[in-house]
């Protein structure tokens, strides 16, 4: 059994992060998805709640959730929030590659992450393929670096496209839409206690 690590802003996280994560833990039969929420992503503008509020939000989410776990690594590092460093980081505790999920449109822009030589020797990938884009991601992966071989480094999975964002959700807050059914209950309520995204920061 090995786990699956899954990096991301999660601002807010929403039914399609963790639907997503579900048919992965299901298709791999994985002792569990870890949610690790960045403390700053690289590719995007900062952060609309604070590190301590979306990691309160992912709690929340996945407390009675079998099979899912949430981790404060790289809110505790600080910092921008590269997945080479996390990766080196479970390496070390682990003694092997630690398997991360990403996205299909995430994973083709795997070259412009920090020391991607370096990611791919000591991490694997299991891509979520929500769109239909195995033969896009495979034609990247094996233009961009022919060594990584699929099934070993790297595998794709098909995965249900639920279609939801943290932006969409963030926008509908600021317009006083409502937000039931698009992230968890428990997560619902703690946004509109909390005033989070009432207006960008």
């Amino acid at each position: 059994m090995f786990k699956v690590f899954f990096g991301g802003s999660f601002d807010p996280v929403h039914i399609g992060h963790l639907i997503v994560a579900r048919d992965v833990l299901e298709q791999l039969r994985a002792e569990s998805i870890v949610f690790i929420p960045a403390f700053q992503s690289p590719l995007k503008e900062p952060h609309v709640a604070t590190p301590k509020e979306r990691l309160e939000m992912l709690s929340l989410a996945v407390e009675q959730e079998k099979g899912f776990e949430v981790s404060s690594l790289e809110i505790e590092r600080g910092g921008t929030s590269y997945t080479v460093d996390t990766a080196q980081e479970l390496f070390n505790a682990l003694g092997e590659r630690p398997t991360f999920l990403v996205g299909a449109d995430s994973i083709m822009t795997l070259h412009l992450w920090k020391d991607p030589q370096k990611l791919t020797k000591i991490a694997k990938f299991v891509i979520a393929d929500r769109y239909a884009k195995a033969q896009e991601v495979r034609s990247y992966m094996s233009s961009a670096f022919p060594n990584l071989k699929e099934g070993e480094d790297y595998m794709i999975l098909s995965t249900r496209n639920i279609d939801v964002s943290s932006t969409e959700i963030r926008k509908r807050i600021r317009e006083g839409r409502s937000i039931k059914w698009l992230v968890p209950e428990r997560v619902e309520k703690y946004i509109l206690q909390k005033g989070i995204y009432i207006r960008e920061r």
